[in-house]
């Protein structure tokens, strides 16, 4: 199955498979008794990963019904955020925030549902209203819907935005697909290497990175997703070649699945990573 068919996953950390010290990428865990934290480094663009050169954060808590568990969350995400801008060392004055996805599909409506609870307040700075406004950043915030929808590649709204708008960063919110079942809904990945549309079924569009937009752009993205073959990984716990082609024959193991579970679920993790986000926002806005 290694050699043969490989499990696609969004997330940096299940790509390392051994303990093992490397010269291309750092990893360091941390846990507590409701979240689990994994912090990557890539170092050179050549790595073992396969993944872009930058800094990687998956937060990840066992029970995300749990009140304190999804707090927990919230205070790990917002954290991140701030340490990984707060090594640029750049001013933070203007942002822009892109809900990828389609609401209409549950699964892959979760940065479109972020969107909407994120504080908007880029149309009262542009009329003056700073001093009710103490406390907080200008923010916008955009929700470019997809191809089948539009007609256009999400970065081509994206860009046209940008290029109007000059925000000093780009938060974009998408569905990913995870390789490991217990890490469905469970799981938020932050990183500062950008995005790609659809990559959480599969359907790569034109990235969203700061090379492309010509500004940084911090990814957050939830798993919501997985595939046939990863089940078969998971549940069967296999590695055999010939036994995997047999049920290949039957089933594509690149079938993108979700648990029935994630109409509640996405509730919990829209307040996740909205709230994470307004905190990392409007830090010292109190009517949050």
């Amino acid at each position: 199955m290694k050699n043969n068919y490989q499990i696609r996953t969004d997330f940096a950390d299940e790509l390392i498979t051994k303990k093992i010290q490397s010269k291309t990428y750092t990893h360091t865990e941390k846990q507590n008794d409701y979240v689990k934290s994994n912090y990557i480094t890539i170092l050179e663009e050549e790595n073992e990963l396969g993944k872009a050169k930058g800094e990687y954060v998956s937060i990840e808590c066992v029970n995300i019904n749990d009140q304190q568990a999804r707090e927990d969350m919230v205070c790990a995400v917002s954290e991140s955020l701030h340490c990984m801008w707060d090594s640029t060392h750049q001013l933070l004055d203007k942002i822009l925030v892109v809900g990828l996805g389609n609401r209409d599909i549950t699964s892959d409506a979760l940065g479109p549902n972020v969107a909407s609870e994120i504080l908007v307040t880029a149309h009262l700075y542009a009329n003056d209203y700073k001093q009710s406004l103490k406390g907080t950043r200008e923010v916008a915030v955009i929700q470019p819907g997809v191809m089948g929808q539009t007609g256009l590649e999400s970065f081509a709204i994206v860009e046209s935005i940008v290029q109007f708008y000059k925000p000093d960063l780009v938060i974009a919110i998408d569905a990913l697909a995870t390789r490991t079942l217990s890490r469905i809904n469970r799981v938020v990945q932050i990183n500062n290497t950008g995005i790609q549309p659809g990559s959480g079924v599969g359907n790569h569009r034109l990235a969203l990175n700061e090379k492309t937009l010509h500004v940084p752009v911090i990814a957050i993205g939830v798993a919501t997703v997985t595939s046939i073959g990863a089940i078969l990984q998971d549940v069967l716990d296999t590695n055999n070649q010939t036994y995997l082609k047999k049920i290949k024959k039957q089933t594509p193991l690149d079938l993108i699945v979700t648990p029935k579970s994630i109409d509640d679920e996405m509730k919990q993790l829209v307040y996740i990573v909205s709230e994470s986000i307004n905190r990392f926002l409007h830090p010292s806005y109190r009517n949050l």
